[in-house]
C-alpha cells in the first residue's frame, strides 16, 4: 500500500467522513464517486504513481494546478468547518502533503466535484462517465472503460457494500 495508506478500508472511512463533512451530494453516491477515483487512479492505494508529482499527488491523483485552484475557491466556503472538524486549515496544507495523507487526498478530490454542476450518478457506468468528463478530462489518459476495469480489479463493490459510517 502506498499514499500513507494501511489498508483499501482507510479509503472508504476517509471517503465517508469527508462527505459527511463537505456533504453526499443529492443521492448519497458521493462516497462510490471518491472510492472509485481512487481505484481509477492507484488501484485504491497499490499502484503508486512513477512520475513523482507528474499525473498528480496522492491516492486520488490531484494535479498541482487543482490542488491550488481548489484551495483558493472553497479556503472561504468550507475552511471553518474543516477546521472545526479535522483541525486541519486548508490554507496552510501542502501539494505534496497529499501523498502521505490519504485524508487530505479524499478532501481535496471531493472539492473537485464540488465545482461540478451536475449531480453525482447513480450508476458506476455513468460515475465513469462524469469522472472522464470532469475529473480525469479530455487531458488525462484514462477512459471510462479503464474507471472501470480498475474498480472491479480493485474490488470497489467489495468495499463499498462493507462500510459502515463514521462518526
Amino acid at each position: 500500500m502506498y499514499y500513507g495508506l494501511a489498508n483499501k478500508r482507510q479509503i472508504v472511512e476517509f471517503a465517508t467522513l469527508v462527505c459527511d463533512l463537505l456533504g453526499h451530494g443529492s443521492n448519497n453516491k458521493a462516497v462510490d464517486l471518491l472510492v472509485e477515483t481512487c481505484a481509477a487512479e492507484t488501484l485504491m492505494g497499490e499502484y503508486r504513481e512513477r512520475t513523482l508529482y507528474g499525473a498528480g499527488a496522492g491516492v486520488s491523483q490531484i494535479d498541482e494546478g487543482t490542488f491550488d485552484w481548489l484551495k483558493d475557491k472553497y479556503a472561504s466556503r468550507f475552511g471553518q468547518v474543516i477546521y472545526d472538524k479535522l483541525n486541519i486549515k486548508l490554507e496552510l496544507v501542502e501539494f505534496r502533503e497529499l501523498d502521505y495523507s490519504p485524508l487530505l487526498a479524499l478532501l481535496f478530490a471531493r472539492l473537485r466535484y464540488w465545482t461540478v454542476p451536475k449531480p453525482v450518478p447513480e450508476t458506476i457506468t455513468a460515475r465513469a462517465e462524469y469522472w472522464k468528463e470532469f475529473f480525469n478530462t479530455s487531458a488525462g489518459k484514462g477512459s471510462a472503460e479503464e474507471y472501470l476495469e480498475r474498480c472491479e480489479v480493485a474490488q470497489t463493490n467489495v468495499a463499498l457494500l462493507t462500510r459502515k459510517r463514521v462518526s
